[in-house]
């Protein structure tokens, strides 16, 4: 990520303040006053052939985020009062948007008439097909988040408004957050579950499987498995290894060559299946741009889903 010295005067839609160009996960907490001012203006600030007047302030405050890969940013409202506080997000890459209520239906009824209110995808954004940052899946973690803007590398802006006639001090929270790489296995029981090398297979209750599932597997009841030297497990299968049984994948002789354990997904896996927003990734980039005591701000913890 690398940043430049901008005079926080710069907040204006055509000269925004550029928070940075980020390929990595990166939190700011950004803090600013809106509503007018009664202070004497002169004629740069008029724009008029006069002597200035009594005026000044702004109801907009206007930021730019440069990303060098696909991620997401997260807006949280936070301050003294959010709700007077309005987000909105714009792409500079000329994406086309539509916009969707969060609401999709406020009711619910049958053949017998209204049965009461109801709020099915409360706050989510509604089930359209729409060409939006955040284009509903219903199938995805998120649902649709209207928290969740998916986007591609390139530049956007985000404009925090004031919806009251007054001075308004505001707080917004800013994520920026590239989906993790990493790769593991998932054990469903962690007390009771291990991943090992064994030396020797007894073939009298093992079935050798694979090497590649294209569809889910289960191990049958009271054997044990084998895949020799590489298992490739397409995405979205799974497999079940019953309790008490194990599945060997490697040389039958480990001593010819050794035994490893890889994960090499394919080209096409969706790192994004799972996006979870864990406090120790988001307090360690938060910590990497400044003191490594520095503690998250509370801001962000209602986004927090994993530790």
């Amino acid at each position: 990520m690398s940043r430049a010295s901008q005079s926080q005067r710069k907040r204006t839609q055509k000269d925004p303040l550029i928070l940075g160009t980020f390929s990595e996960t990166s939190l700011r907490v950004l803090t600013g006053t809106l509503g007018p001012l009664s202070k004497v203006v002169g004629r740069a600030d008029t724009n008029q052939y006069s002597n200035g007047g009594i005026g000044g302030g702004t109801y907009n405050h206007w930021f730019q985020v440069n990303v060098t890969a696909p991620c997401w940013i997260i807006n949280k409202k936070g301050g003294p009062r959010p709700n007077y506080i309005q987000i909105s997000a714009y792409d500079l890459n000329f994406a086309p948007i539509q916009g969707r209520m969060i609401f999709q239906d406020d009711s619910v009824s049958d053949s017998t008439g209204y049965l009461g209110l109801h709020y099915p995808y409360s706050d989510h954004a509604m089930g359209a097909l729409s060409d939006q940052y955040n284009y509903f899946n219903q199938y995805s973690l998120d649902k649709g988040n209207d928290l969740y803007f998916n986007l591609e590398h390139g530049s956007y802006l985000i404009c925090v408004s004031s919806t009251r006639n007054e001075l308004l001090d505001y707080m917004l929270g800013v994520v920026i957050e590239f989906p993790s790489t990493d790769m593991f296995y998932l054990l469903e029981d962690l007390s009771n579950s291990y991943l090992t090398v064994e030396t020797e297979i007894n073939l009298d209750n093992t079935v050798t499987i694979g090497p590649v599932f294209t569809s889910n597997y289960s191990i049958p009841s009271g054997f044990n498995a084998f895949t020799a030297a590489v298992a490739t497990i397409n995405n979205g299968v799974t497999v079940v290894v019953p309790d008490l049984s194990t599945w060997f994948i490697g040389l039958t002789d480990p001593t010819s060559g050794g035994v490893f354990f890889i994960i090499e997904p394919s080209d096409s896996y969706d790192y994004n299946s799972i996006h979870e927003h864990s406090y120790t990734e988001w307090l360690a980039a938060w910590r990497r741009e400044r003191s490594p005591e520095d503690s998250l701000p509370a801001i962000f913890d209602s986004l927090i889903t994993s530790s």
